[in-house]
C-alpha cells in the first residue's frame, strides 16, 4: 500500500521527535553525572586523608564508573547529534518516494487547471464581446448621436480629453484577453 506525502512527513517528524527525546534524556544524564565525578574524586581524596583502603577503593571505583558513564553518554549523544537517524538506502528510497508523490499530485493539480481552460476561453470571449459593444455604443454615441462635433473631444477650457484624438474607443484597463493569452502560453510551455 502506498504512503501519502502526509503520512511519511508524519513518520520523519516522529522519528525526529524520538531522537530528539533520546537527546535530552542522555543530555540531562550526563549533567547528573558530573557532581558524582567531582563526588568520588572528594571522596577519594578523604580517604587519602583517613589512609582508609577500604573507602578509597570504593571511591575509586566509583570514580571508574562515573567517568565512564560520562564518556559512553558523550558517545551516544555524539552518535544521536552527528549521526544520520536513517541509512542511504532508506534514504534515497525516501526521497524517490517523496518526489513520485508530490509529482503524482502536481499532475492532479495541472489536470484540474487543464480542465479550466474552456472556461477562461469563455471568459476571454465575454470579454471580447463587452469590449465590442462598448466600442459599437461609443461609436452610435460619437457618430449617430454627437454628429462627429469636434468640440465635444475638448473640455470647456479647450484642453483636449484623454482618449478623444482619433476618437471615441473603450480602452480596457486590464485585458482578459492578454492575461488569458498569458496564462494559456506559459502553461503550454511550462507544462506541455
Amino acid at each position: 500500500m502506498t504512503r501519502t506525502l502526509q503520512e511519511i512527513k508524519a513518520e520523519l517528524e516522529a522519528l525526529y521527535q524520538e531522537n530528539q527525546t533520546a537527546i535530552e534524556k542522555y543530555t540531562a544524564e550526563l549533567e547528573a553525572i558530573d557532581p558524582k565525578i567531582e563526588q568520588a574524586k572528594q571522596d577519594i581524596a578523604d580517604a587519602q586523608m583517613m589512609v582508609d583502603a577500604e573507602a578509597y577503593d570504593i571511591a575509586k571505583r566509583e570514580l571508574w564508573t562515573a567517568e565512564n558513564t560520562k564518556e559512553m553518554l558523550k558517545n551516544k549523544l555524539d552518535e544521536l547529534t552527528q549521526k544520520p537517524l536513517i541509512s542511504k538506502t532508506d534514504y534515497n528510497k525516501l526521497v524517490n518516494e517523496i518526489n513520485v508523490l508530490a509529482e503524482k499530485e502536481n499532475m492532479t493539480i495541472i489536470n484540474k487547471v487543464s480542465e479550466m481552460f474552456p472556461e477562461f476561453e469563455a471568459l476571454k470571449q465575454l470579454h471580447i464581446d463587452n469590449y465590442n459593444f462598448a466600442n459599437n455604443t461609443l461609436q452610435l454615441l460619437e457618430n449617430k448621436i454627437g454628429r462627429n462635433e469636434k468640440s465635444y473631444n475638448y473640455s470647456d477650457r479647450g484642453a483636449l480629453l484623454p482618449g478623444r484624438f482619433s476618437g471615441l474607443e473603450y480602452t480596457p484597463k486590464r485585458s482578459v484577453v492578454h492575461l488569458v493569452n498569458s496564462l494559456i502560453e506559459n502553461y503550454e510551455r511550462l507544462v506541455k
